[in-house]
């Protein structure tokens, strides 16, 4: 699915003024979805948590992955994680990261829509 956007550059004094501001509010909308995102996956995480560790070590964690290049990374800290993810040959997959990419992917992407036209 293809989308576009315009904005009006005439408000900016250089090109370079413009790249420092986008950059600037795409770090704060990765930052601002982070939170809610880990809310979300610990809050809905479908397994039963015994100890905690599994629920509490759920996390998103928002950064710069390269020059205009932003990212939120979803994962757990606990080594058996994958195995909540994925299941094994005696426990069914129970998952928690692919479902909420895919139900906060298009909220994400809609307040980067929202920045741009309001630029």
């Amino acid at each position: 699915m293809a989308s576009s956007f315009t904005w009006d550059t005439s408000k900016f004094e250089s090109p370079k003024e413009m790249e420092h501001k986008l950059d600037r509010a795409m770090l704060a909308t990765v930052k601002y979805w982070a939170g809610p995102i880990e809310t979300h996956m610990k809050h809905n995480a479908p397994w039963t948590d015994r100890t905690t560790n599994a629920r509490n070590g759920l996390f998103a964690k928002a950064g710069r992955a390269a020059k205009h290049v932003f990212e939120i990374i979803l994962g757990h800290s606990v080594d058996y994680g994958v195995y909540l993810e994925n299941g094994t040959k005696f426990m069914a997959a129970r998952p928690i990261i692919r479902p909420t990419m895919e139900e906060f992917a298009p909220r994400v992407m809609a307040t980067f829509r929202k920045l741009l036209d309001r630029l």
